[in-house]
C-alpha cells in the first residue's frame, strides 16, 4: 500500500508534521491534553483537535500557518476565564498565556508594553511603586491575561472613570490570519487614506475598512448605543469617529476572530491618594437600582449592586462568611459606592452620606473601614463561583450575563428581567456594576433537562428583546461568545450583521480564527458542557461523595473559572504557581476526570497513566477546598482515583511504606541511633532513591531517641485540672516528642489534666496514596478510642494540622454512616484552640515572630487561633505570611520526580519571605512545613507549643 500523501493525511497529522521541531513552545495532540483545554469558565465545551502553547510571536505565526495548511481553525486563548464560551476551540487551541513578558514600563509617560499573556495583577504590582495601575480593573485581575482582556474588551469596577480595556490601548502588534504581522495605532483620517494607498496587509485592511465606513456609516451611527459598556459585536463605531481611525478599537472586543495580539502598548493611570467606600442597604432590589442615577451625581469611582441571593450564598459558605460582614441588616440588596481622590474630597462625600441615603431610600448606610472594603472585594470576586456551588441540578447559568442598559433605565430593566425569570418558574441572582448599568444576572437552569434548555432559550430571547427596548447592549462585558452571538441581529439589525460578516472576511477571508463567534454563530444551546441525555460513567467509589451529589457532581463543581491559575496570592494551586503549566491546575484535573466520566476518554483512563500524570502534581493541600469558592475538593478526588488505580493495578512497595509510615517508624525506632547513623550515609540515600523513590537530596527524618509515649508518664501532670486529650500523631510520637512535651507542659500550665489516648495513625498518609480501606480501618480504631472521651466533653487537642483535617473532614468520606464521626469532628480541635479555651498560662515576654500556616490549617479555619495563642506571651509581635504552600506536603516533596517542583514551590514566596528577615522566630504548626523551611533556608521553625513552652520559665 502506498503511503498517504501529505494532503491525504488527517488534519492533526499534517499539523504535527508542519510544526515538528519548529516551536519554541509545545504542540499537544494526545486525547488527554485536548480534554484539558476543552473548557473555559462558561457552560460550553469544545474539545480542540490540538493545543499549541506559544512561547514567542514566531510560534503564533507558525501555528496559524500550519493550521491553515492543515485545514484547522485557530482559537487564541489567555487564562481561559471567558464566560461565553469564546475561549473554547473546535480546531487548534492557541494558548498565549506563556507570552507573559512586561517588555517596558515608563512611569514618565504612564505607558507600558506587554505580552498578551501577562496577568493584570503582575502589571499592577510592577506599576504600583510608581503610583500607577491599569485602569480596567477586573475582578479576575489575579488570573486574567491582558491579551484576553483586549479580546473581550474587559472592564471592571471603575469603568465609569476609566472605561473598558479599549480605552487603555495605545497600540497593538497583531498576527493576521495569513500569518503576516501588522502594527496598529490611531491614525488621522488623512493618514489612514494615505496608508491605504500603499502596499502590504495594513493597506489592504485600511482600504476595505474605509469602504465599509462609506457604506455603513449612517447605520452604524443610528444603531450603536453611546454607552461605556457596549462590547457586543465588532467595534465598527471606530469607522465613524470624527477624531480619526483607530483599528485597535476594532480588535478590542473581537474575541480572537479577527487577529491574534502578540504585543500591546497600554496606558496606565495614577492610583488615587484615597479610596473610601460606603454601603447603602435597600428593602428591595428595584429600589437599589432606582437609586443609582442619583448617586452618580456625586461623581463616584464605582457603584456596585449585590442582591440578597449573593449575600446569602456568602453567609452560607464558611470560607466567605466573613466577606459579607460589612452588611449590618437584612437587606434585599445593597449598593456599594466608592469615592476616590484627596482626603478632603472623599471626606466631603462621606459627610454627605446620611443625606444621600435618605434621598436614595436606603434603610441603612455607613462608611466602610479598610477591612470592610477588602471584604467587599472578596465578596464581589467570589459571587460567581459561589452561585455555581448551589446544590441540585438547576444552577445559575451564564447565558444572559452582563447585559448593559443606560443607568436611568436600570430599575425598569431589573424589574422586567426578574419578571421574565419568574414567569419561567426559576430564580436569578443580580449583582454587578450599577454605575454603568451592567449587571451580572444568572438564571438557575438545569441544562441536563430538555425543559431546562427550553427555558434557557426563552429567557435568552426575552432578555435580548428587553435589552434592545431599553436602548442597551446585549453584552456589556465578557463578550458575545457562543451564548450571545446568536442574538446580535436583534440589537444591530440585518444590515449591520452583514457589515460584521464583511469585516470578518476582510481580516480573515477563510474563517480561520475562532469560528462561530460573532459571525455565523450556532444556536446558543449547542456545544454545552452538560446537556440532556449526556451519559456519565458510574463509578463505585471507595470514598463517599454524597455531600456533593456523587462523584460526577464533585467533579462538575469545577466551573472552569481558573482561579487556580493565581500566582501572586493565596495557596491554590501550588504546582501551577511553580510551573505556570495549565496541566498543573485544578481546572485541568477536573477536565481530565470530566472527560472520562462523559465518555470522551475510555473508562480505563480512570486508572490509566495519562490521568495519573495529570493528577501527579496535586499536593493534596486542600486549598481548592476553600479558596475555590465552588469548593472543589481535588485532594479527595485524587485519593479516589488512586484508590481506583490501586484496585486495578495494585499498590507498590513504596506506596505501602508511605501509607504505613507509623509502623515503619516504630520498627526503625527499635534502634534509633543505628537507624539515624545509617540514614545519613550516601549508600542509604542511594538505596532510598532506587527502591523507595526518595530523592537523595532530601534529608531523611531523624528518629527521636525516646518516643513521646515513653516520655509522657514522666511529665508533670495536673491531677485536678480540666481533662484534655492529646492526639499523639506519628511525627510527635517518633520524630518530635519534644513538641508533645511542650504541648503537655503548656496545657498543664493552663490548668488542664492531659491524657494521651493510644491512637493509631490518622489515616492521612494512606489517603494520600489511595489505600482507602487501610485508612478506614485506622479511622474506626481512632473512633473507638476517642469518641468515648469526646462524649464525656473532653476536647481532643491535635498538634498536626493534617491530622486534624483527617479527623474533622476525611473521616466523613471514609465512614459516612457512622454517627460517631460527627462527634469526633466536633471534639477535634487544634492545640491552639484548646489552649485558648483554658486559663491563660503565665508566660515570659515574647518577641517578633513570623507565622507560616499549614495548608490544611488555612483550609479549615485559618491561622487566627495560632496567632491568638502566640499572643498569650506578652509583647509577641506577629506577622502571618501569605506565602502559599511550602511544597513538601507529606511524602510529595520527598519523591524523586517531585523534588525540584517541591523546592520551586517553596521558592515562589515562602523561602524569600523568610530569608528577608534573618533571625526572626519562625512558627509553623505543620511538620512538613518545618522540614521544608529547614531544607530551603537552613532556618529552624518552631511549633507554637515550642514557642510558648520556652516562655514558661521551667525548661
Amino acid at each position: 500500500m502506498n503511503p498517504l500523501s501529505p494532503h491525504d493525511r488527517p488534519p492533526t497529522a499534517r499539523l504535527r508534521a508542519a510544526l515538528a521541531g519548529r516551536l519554541d513552545g509545545e504542540l499537544l495532540t494526545d486525547a488527554m491534553s485536548r480534554s484539558l483545554w476543552a473548557t473555559d469558565a462558561s457552560i460550553y465545551r469544545r474539545r480542540p483537535e490540538a493545543v499549541v502553547i506559544a512561547r514567542s510571536e514566531r510560534d503564533v505565526r507558525r501555528a496559524i500557518g500550519a493550521a491553515r495548511a492543515s485545514g484547522l481553525s485557530v482559537t487564541p486563548r489567555g487564562a481561559g476565564t471567558s464566560l461565553a464560551g469564546q475561549a473554547t476551540a473546535p480546531g487548534v487551541a492557541l494558548d498565549c498565556s506563556a507570552l507573559d513578558e512586561l517588555h517596558a514600563l515608563d512611569p514618565r509617560t504612564r505607558t507600558c508594553e506587554v505580552g498578551p499573556g501577562l496577568v493584570q495583577a503582575r502589571l499592577n504590582a510592577a506599576a504600583a511603586p510608581h503610583g500607577l495601575e491599569f485602569g480596567a480593573d477586573t475582578s479576575t485581575a489575579a488570573v486574567a491575561t491582558l491579551g484576553g482582556m483586549i479580546a473581550n474588551n474587559s472592564a471592571g469596577l471603575r469603568s465609569i472613570v476609566h472605561g473598558a480595556t479599549a480605552r487603555q490601548v495605545l497600540g497593538l502588534r497583531c498576527v493576521l490570519a495569513d500569518a503576516s504581522v501588522v502594527e496598529l495605532a490611531p491614525l488621522s483620517w488623512s493618514e489612514a487614506a494615505r496608508q491605504a494607498r500603499g502596499g502590504g496587509p495594513l493597506a489592504h485592511l485600511l482600504t476595505g475598512l474605509l469602504e465599509l465606513a462609506d457604506r455603513f456609516g449612517p447605520e452604524i451611527r443610528r444603531r450603536y448605543p453611546p454607552m461605556v459598556r457596549r462590547v457586543s459585536g465588532y467595534g465598527l463605531d471606530a469607522l465613524v469617529d470624527e477624531n480619526g481611525l483607530d483599528l485597535t478599537r476594532l480588535v478590542c472586543g473581537s474575541e480572537g476572530t479577527l487577529t491574534v495580539v502578540t504585543r500591546a502598548r497600554l496606558r496606565l493611570v495614577p492610583t488615587p491618594a484615597v479610596r473610601r467606600m460606603a454601603v447603602l442597604e435597600f428593602p428591595t432590589l428595584v429600589g437599589a437600582a432606582a437609586a443609582t442615577p442619583g448617586l452618580l451625581r456625586t461623581a463616584p469611582s464605582a457603584v456596585e449592586l449585590i442582591d440578597r441571593v449573593a449575600l446569602d450564598r456568602a453567609r452560607a459558605n464558611p470560607a466567605y462568611r466573613d466577606a459579607a460582614g460589612f452588611v449590618s441588616g437584612d437587606p434585599d440588596a445593597v449598593l456599594l459606592i466608592e469615592w476616590s481622590g484627596t482626603d478632603a474630597e472623599v471626606a466631603e462625600r462621606l459627610a454627605e452620606l446620611p443625606a444621600l441615603a435618605a434621598d436614595a431610600g436606603a434603610e441603612r448606610s455607613h462608611g466602610l473601614s479598610d477591612r470592610d472594603r477588602r471584604r467587599t472585594i472578596a465578596l464581589r470576586q467570589a459571587v460567581l463561583p459561589l452561585l455555581l456551588a448551589t446544590p441540585g441540578r438547576a444552577k445559575p447559568v451564564a447565558f444572559v450575563e452582563d447585559a448593559a442598559v443606560p443607568p436611568d433605565r436600570l430599575a425598569e430593566f431589573v424589574a422586567r428581567f426578574a419578571e421574565i425569570v419568574r414567569r419561567r418558574g426559576t430564580w436569578a441572582c443580580f449583582y454587578g456594576h450599577a454605575s454603568v448599568g451592567t449587571l451580572h444576572v444568572r438564571p438557575a437552569i438545569d441544562t441536563t433537562a430538555v425543559d431546562g434548555l427550553r427555558r434557557m432559550r426563552e429567557i435568552a430571547e426575552a432578555v435580548a428583546d428587553l435589552v434592545v427596548d431599553c436602548g442597551g447592549s446585549i453584552s456589556g462585558e465578557h463578550g458575545d461568545g457562543l451564548s450571545r452571538s446568536p442574538y446580535l441581529a436583534k440589537m444591530y439589525g440585518t444590515e449591520l450583521i452583514g457589515a460584521f460578516a464583511e469585516c470578518k472576511r476582510l481580516w480573515d477571508p477563510d474563517g480561520l480564527l475562532n469560528p462561530g463567534v460573532i459571525v455565523d454563530p450556532a444556536p446558543m444551546d449547542h456545544s454545552l458542557r452538560l446537556g440532556p441525555g449526556r451519559a456519565s460513567l458510574r463509578v463505585a467509589t471507595a470514598l463517599d461523595f454524597s455531600a456533593e451529589g456523587g462523584f460526577a457532581a464533585a467533579v462538575e463543581r469545577c466551573n472552569g473559572a481558573g482561579l487556580c491559575r493565581t500566582t501572586t496570592t493565596g495557596t491554590m494551586c501550588p504546582s501551577y504557581m511553580a510551573t505556570h503549566d495549565e496541566q498543573a491546575t485544578t481546572r485541568a484535573r477536573a477536565n481530565a476526570l470530566r472527560s472520562i466520566l462523559d465518555g470522551t476518554l475510555p473508562p480505563s483512563e480512570l486508572y490509566g497513566p495519562q490521568l495519573h500524570d495529570v493528577l501527579d502534581l496535586c499536593l493534596g493541600c486542600k486549598a481548592c477546598r476553600t479558596e475555590c469558592p465552588t469548593q472543589v475538593d481535588m485532594a479527595a478526588l485524587k485519593s479516589e482515583v488512586l484508590a481506583q488505580r490501586g484496585a486495578h493495578l495494585g499498590f507498590g512497595a513504596g506506596e505501602r511504606l508511605v501509607a504505613h509510615a507509623r509502623s515503619g517508624l516504630r520498627l526503625a525506632g527499635l534502634a534509633p541511633g543505628l537507624t539515624n547513623a545509617l540514614s545519613r550515609t550516601r549508600a542509604a540515600r542511594r538505596t532510598a532513591e532506587r527502591w523507595l523513590d526518595v530523592d537523595r537530596r532530601r534529608a531523611l527524618p531523624k528518629l527521636a531517641p525516646l518516643r513521646f509515649s515513653r516520655r509522657f508518664p514522666s511529665l508533670a501532670h495536673n491531677p485536678t485540672g480540666r481533662d484534655v486529650a492529646l492526639f499523639n500523631d506519628t511525627w510527635t510520637e517518633h520524630l518530635r516528642p519534644d513538641i508533645g512535651v511542650a504541648a503537655t507542659d503548656t496545657l498543664t500550665a493552663a490548668g488542664a489534666r492531659v491524657h494521651l489516648p493510644e491512637v493509631v495513625c490518622c489515616g492521612r498518609p494512606m489517603l494520600s496514596t489511595g489505600l482507602v480501606a487501610a485508612a478506614r480501618r485506622q479511622a474506626r480504631r481512632n473512633l473507638d478510642v476517642l469518641v468515648p472521651l469526646a462524649e464525656r466533653g473532653i476536647p481532643i487537642a491535635v498538634l498536626e494540622p493534617s491530622c486534624r483535617s483527617a479527623l474533622r473532614e476525611d473521616y466523613a468520606r471514609l465512614l459516612p454512616d457512622d454517627r460517631r464521626v460527627a462527634v469526633l469532628a466536633a471534639a477535634a480541635r487544634s492545640y491552639e484552640e484548646v489552649l485558648l479555651s483554658l486559663a491563660p498560662p503565665r508566660l515570659a515576654p515574647g518577641e517578633r515572630v513570623i507565622v507560616h500556616g499549614h495548608c490544611h490549617e488555612k483550609a479549615m479555619l485559618g491561622t487566627e487561633a495560632s496567632e491568638r495563642a502566640l499572643a498569650l506571651a506578652p509583647g509577641t509581635e506577629i506577622r502571618s505570611l501569605d506565602a502559599g504552600c511550602c511544597g513538601l506536603a507529606g511524602f510529595f516533596g520527598y519523591a524523586r520526580e517531585h523534588y525540584d517542583v517541591s523546592m520551586r514551590i517553596g521558592e515562589q514566596r515562602l523561602f524569600p519571605a523568610l530569608r528577608a528577615e534573618p533571625g526572626t522566630v519562625i512558627i509553623a504548626a505543620g511538620n512538613s512545613c518545618r522540614e521544608q523551611i529547614a531544607a530551603g533556608t537552613g532556618a529552624r521553625a518552631q511549633h507554637p507549643a515550642e514557642y510558648l513552652a520556652a516562655r514558661l520559665g521551667r525548661r
